[in-house]
């Protein structure tokens, strides 16, 4: 018996998903150290002040990349995945092109927005009316997009040891980078980004030119790319809107914050978003496997194996999950000290409050890549548009930074159960009516 445990244990270990698993949550535990390494300098580098600043910025950029992306984030390695399964290599050769088209649109339509509105758009996206710090960031926010369609391509190639290690380069060379600067601010953090940004995703790009990209050398039509543009358009507009509110989900509340309270205590507030994303970075690494691995499960009419996969998570997750929230909060004080400056103790309590979202938040982690790969209807979307007007009524209800802590850990849980309720009433119907168009 035990030799027949050890057996299945290994085919297991030799299986491809599981390869998949280990260099993803390799690369991600990497992109974790980097990202505490980034925080941790600059926590040091940067006043209170510049902190809360830099961290405003930050968030705005990160949404503002995520409407350019309008959605394809998501399109590509479900269409991917799906066409490659299919082993229709032109169609999956037509899809990319489509997908990158799609994308110079939207940031282009993107950058003609924030020129015409930069007078409304100042406060949102840095706080001031610093123009050249307003630039800086649509183009890192540009130059993000273009880094994450090259990681999302790798995604939906199933080639997660060059999404892992085009991920990792990157996020590694931020804190390296945020050592040197020479009179370190916000807007000099932004600039070397950029360029940093920039270069690694070309060097990526064209590495995966020369290499053959997906070994189809039939030419594609015009017409064809024409029809998958449809298809990205028709899948990935919903979720634009998806996007930005799960990215907005975490920029409302600092912008928010710059407003009616200060600099300081945005400052506070992200101490807390940062040990969430802590607690949740190892159940948000299973989702980059579990999107074009449920799609490549219902093109092949498996989709009683993906109900299986998400199942197991499932209850891994609950358990984890909640180990986690007990640890860090009778750590909170020492984490703090770890990953920020004794500065940053003042935010303790209402770090431990939010501690609590980590739970449904890693549900939400769990299901939002199989909902996406099952359906081509933007459950997700409405969800999260839900979740984010519940968030802003919330803070305007709210008049104390406890009790925002308080409000974020409400609509959490709003997010992750109604996650749960959606995947388990797409997967019934994925089993009767499988789509995957």
């Amino acid at each position: 018996m035990v030799a027949g445990i050890i057996k299945t244990v290994k085919q297991r270990l030799r299986s491809k998903m599981a390869g998949d698993v280990i260099w993803t949550f390799a690369g991600q535990v990497l992109v974790l150290l980097a990202a505490f390494a980034l925080n941790k300098v600059l926590s040091v580098r940067l006043d209170v002040d510049t902190f809360g600043e830099y961290n405003l910025v930050k968030r705005s950029v990160t949404v503002i990349s995520f409407v350019m992306l309008a959605g394809t984030g998501i399109a590509m390695p479900r269409y991917l995945a799906i066409y490659i399964g299919k082993n229709n290599l032109p169609q999956a050769k037509a899809f990319v092109r489509a997908a990158i088209l799609f994308v110079i649109t939207a940031t282009v339509a993107v950058s003609l927005i924030a020129t015409i509105f930069k007078s409304k758009l100042y406060p949102l996206v840095t706080g001031n009316d610093n123009t050249l710090l307003y630039i800086t960031a649509f183009a890192y926010a540009a130059m993000l997009t273009a880094s994450t369609i090259v990681y999302v391509y790798f995604r939906g190639k199933n080639d997660f040891k060059r999404f892992s290690i085009s991920n990792v380069l990157i996020q590694l060379l931020l804190p390296i980078s945020a050592l040197i600067i020479p009179g370190i601010n916000t807007l000099s953090i932004f600039v070397w980004w950029t360029i940093i940004t920039g270069i690694l995703t070309l060097i990526f790009a064209l590495g995966e030119t020369m290499r053959g990209g997906l070994k189809c050398n039939e030419p594609v039509s015009k017409a064809a790319i024409k029809a998958e543009y449809k298809t990205v358009a028709k899948y990935a507009l919903p979720r634009l809107w998806g996007d930005f509110f799960l990215f907005a989900f975490q920029a409302f509340p600092l912008i928010y914050i710059s407003q009616q309270f200060d600099y300081k205590s945005v400052s506070y507030y992200s101490v807390g978003i940062t040990i969430i994303t802590l607690g949740t970075a190892f159940y948000s690494f299973l989702g980059y496997i579990l999107l074009p691995y449920v799609s490549e499960c219902l093109a092949k009419g498996r989709i009683d194996d993906a109900v299986r996969k998400v199942n197991y998570f499932t209850v891994m997750y609950i358990l984890s999950a909640l180990a986690v929230m007990a640890t860090f909060y009778f750590l909170t004080g020492f984490m703090i000290k770890l990953l920020f400056t004794d500065e940053y103790l003042a935010a303790e309590h209402l770090t431990q409050i939010m501690i609590l979202a980590i739970l449904p938040q890693a549900l939400y982690l769990l299901y939002r890549n199989p909902v996406d790969a099952v359906s081509v209807f933007p459950f997700n979307t409405i969800l999260l548009g839900v979740a984010f007007a519940a968030l802003v009524a919330v803070f305007y209800c709210a008049t104390t930074m406890e009790g925002l802590a308080w409000g974020y850990v409400a609509v959490s849980w709003l997010q992750g159960v109604g996650a749960f309720g959606v995947w388990n009433v797409i997967k019934r119907k994925a089993k009767i009516t499988p789509s995957i168009s």
